[in-house]
């Protein structure tokens, strides 16, 4: 195609609106050698404070998350990927990073980098207003049923139950009511999967949803599958006391179901760790909000030990 040179793919890259990073497979760790200005961005860190390194840090202490498992795999296979995971900013703000990695290879087949496309999930998992009502009354409807269930689990996606929790976060602030969010994640899930399997994994995170949806009985309180076995609940009206009970309470029932784990260096059994927030809702405040802080709280839960809520 005449005219479509170097600089003109290199623009494109650099004007693309997804992240895009170049990492090195003959590297021993494979580092990073390019991210465009749309990765910045999304990020907060310079390309240059990222060139050479892992882009695990992004990861920051949050190494336990089943998607890792699944990346490393297909990075040693040579094979395309496409993972959710969370992510850290420079900042230390979390973000949900939909990444897709592609091998390039050499014209003999060999691996020489990878690509790595990246989006924040929220831009998709974000619902189109105009196919929704915004009522207070109650009368506020996802735009599609597709987006409603979770196929693994049978429970709600992210996106729904973000647009509930913005329906039942306003009229928490217009009431001066309290509302509470749980993030839950099992414990040492990628190990799991890699003694007993996929199925057995899907199996286990299925048994853990049902528990955890069930210490939530109220016709108001929503629980949600994320990715892999990450969960997001919310539940209006209780205290951060009644909340972290509720909390406590779900890891409890997981510890009752003894699913053998012979390889968590938490119990021999699966686990769970929960990060509970509630607020009365500010002016200043918003459901992202919430939503952030209560994943921090599970963070502080993983470090001090798991198998509880914080």
């Amino acid at each position: 195609m005449t005219g479509f040179d170097a600089d003109l793919y290199r623009r494109l890259v650099e004007t693309s609106p997804e992240g895009v990073v170049l990492i090195d497979a003959q590297g021993s760790d494979h580092p990073m050698v390019y991210a465009n200005p749309a990765f910045e961005a999304l990020t907060g860190y310079a390309a240059a404070e990222l060139k050479g390194r892992n882009l695990r840090l992004l990861q920051a202490d949050d190494r336990e998350q089943d998607a890792r498992h699944r990346l490393r795999d297909a990075l040693s296979r040579g094979e395309t990927c496409r993972v959710l995971l969370r992510n850290y900013r420079k900042d230390g703000s979390l973000f949900w990073n939909e990444m897709t990695v592609l091998p390039l290879r050499h014209a003999d087949g060999c691996v020489t980098h990878f690509v790595g496309h990246h989006r924040d999930a929220g831009e998709r998992l974000r619902i189109d207003p105009k196919g929704t009502k915004d009522s207070l009354s109650g009368a506020h409807q996802p735009t599609a049923m597709a987006i409603r269930d979770d196929r693994l689990t049978g429970l709600f996606t992210l996106a729904y139950l973000e647009e509930l929790l913005k329906r039942d976060w306003a009229i928490a602030h217009r009431e001066q009511r309290s509302i509470a969010v749980f993030a839950v994640d099992l414990d040492a899930l990628d190990l799991y999967n890699t003694t007993f399997g996929r199925a057995a994994g899907d199996s286990a995170i299925r048994r853990v949803a049902h528990v955890v949806s069930g210490c939530l009985r109220r016709s108001t309180d929503v629980t949600a599958r994320i990715a892999g076995g990450s969960l997001i609940a919310f539940a209006p009206g209780i205290t951060n006391e009644q909340a972290l009970t509720v909390g406590h309470l779900m890891a409890e029932r997981v510890r009752e179901l003894r699913i053998h784990h012979p390889r968590s260096a938490v119990l021999r059994y699966i686990s769970i760790s929960v990060g509970v927030c509630a607020a009365i809702p500010a002016a200043e405040d918003s459901p992202a909000t919430l939503l952030q802080k209560a994943q921090q709280q599970l963070q502080l839960a993983k470090k001090s030990g798991r198998n509880q809520a914080a």
